[in-house]
């Protein structure tokens, strides 16, 4: 593995696979108060074949929070900055929740680049009432104020019983994001409505969604798949927001399937 901070401040790590392979290199996006962390379970897999590249947002990780973009076309630009300085023209690109939003939206506005998009726990359109009420939360009490409704949108009760150190370790990303930042992404997912866009994509996509999901529900990662003519849509049972968490085989090996779909 390689680290590395760009320029402009986002860090990020590189994974060599393992094997030689065919395919370009797999991009992967965090959801919103994680780092490239959450992406430990699955790398043994996903680097089978395939070069990873990882990165923590602004205020995330270690990222600094100077640079906080201002809405999803901003965090696009600022992963393709990644990807441009690590040489990476073409990719695979997977995400999680605003992640999976950011991979659409570039394939949607730089399809060229993109040779499959992995769509993790994530919708077509968001809830500006929720991300404003998150805001103000964080205003009063700072991300610690959100730990209780958030990691029970994140993970079932059965698992937080079963695997609470995961759960710990979650918690923690979430309180360790700058406060000023969190409220900076609120502003970012509070104005996203993708559903017009989802038609331009024509790159092999697979939406995996948490029949326990109560942030991304079944009905809402089908509605990206239906807008998309290459997606398919694969739920995956009793698993809640963070899939990658709670099932980190059975998506490596969704995404690794799609980009054999591609290559």
């Amino acid at each position: 593995m390689t680290d590395r901070t760009i320029p402009r401040e986002l860090h990020h790590s590189w994974f060599p696979a393992r094997a030689a392979g065919n395919a370009e290199p797999l991009v992967l996006l965090n959801s919103l108060a994680t780092t490239t962390e959450i992406w430990a379970p699955l790398l043994p897999d996903l680097t089978a074949e395939t070069d990873v590249l990882c990165l923590d947002y602004a205020g995330h990780g270690r990222s600094p929070a100077r640079r906080c973009p201002a809405d999803l076309d901003e965090l696009a630009r600022q992963i393709t900055e990644v990807m441009d300085a690590r040489g990476v023209t073409h990719a695979h690109i997977a995400g999680v929740s605003i992640g999976g939003m950011s991979a659409l939206r570039l394939a949607a506005t730089a399809g060229n680049r993109i040779r499959s998009v992995a769509v993790i726990g994530s919708t077509p359109v968001t809830d500006r009432d929720l991300w404003h009420s998150r805001k103000e939360v964080v205003r009063q009490w700072g991300t610690r104020g959100l730990l209780t409704d958030v990691l029970r949108r994140w993970f079932t009760d059965d698992y937080a019983r079963a695997q609470p150190e995961v759960v710990d370790a979650y918690a923690r990303m979430l309180t360790d994001t700058v406060d000023s930042a969190y409220s900076a992404f609120c502003d970012v997912l509070a104005g996203v409505d993708m559903r017009d866009e989802l038609a331009k994509i024509t790159c092999p996509t697979v939406v995996i969604s948490g029949a326990a999901d109560a942030a991304a529900t079944v009905a809402q990662g089908r509605e990206i798949a239906d807008r998309i003519d290459d997606a398919r849509q694969e739920v995956l049972p009793g698993a809640a927001h963070m899939l990658q968490a709670m099932a980190p085989h059975r998506v490596a090996a969704l995404v690794r399937e799609n980009i054999r779909r591609a290559t």
